[in-house]
């Protein structure tokens, strides 16, 4: 019975491990940085994110704050390409637990699923880029977007 339970053990973590590992092969980070930093030219680079998406069975949100000085002029440019499946950006002035919060802007914009887009803004302090990760068909898998932010 050890035995059985051992092997079920290892073939299951040796699934897991191989599922990682293909969603690590489609986060080409130096890739898809490379494509974010040519689309907020002419700005100057100020950082970059790579987040790590996990579409599990339900839709789920993950938030990443945005410090900005006041007085700067800013372009945010995603590369979504290494998702297995599409996700809306949505930028935001207040975090999630705000009621007050107001969007400013969201990738499905004009009802068109985009892979690579540019955003522009100036005169604000924080915002907030909110995923919108829509739930797994089968399982769950991974991929990961990259989020650069330059300024002028």
């Amino acid at each position: 019975m050890k035995k059985v339970i051992l092997s079920i053990l290892g073939i299951t973590l040796t699934l897991a491990i191989s599922a990682f590992q293909v969603g690590d092969m489609l986060c080409d980070a130096k890739k898809l940085k490379e494509k974010a930093k040519e689309a907020i030219e002419p700005y100057k680079y100020d950082s970059a994110e790579l987040t790590r998406i996990t579409y599990k069975n339900k839709e789920s949100v993950k938030e990443v704050e945005v410090p900005l000085f006041i007085g700067e002029k800013y372009k945010f440019a995603f590369v979504l390409e290494a998702l297995p499946k599409s996700v809306e950006v949505q930028i935001y002035n207040k975090d999630k637990d705000s009621k007050s919060r107001k969007l400013l802007f969201s990738s499905k914009d004009g009802g068109i699923d985009r892979k690579e887009f540019q955003w522009e803004i100036s005169k604000m302090r924080h915002v907030y880029v909110d995923y919108i990760i829509p739930p797994a068909e089968t399982g769950s898998y991974s991929g990961c977007a990259v989020f650069m932010v330059g300024y002028k």
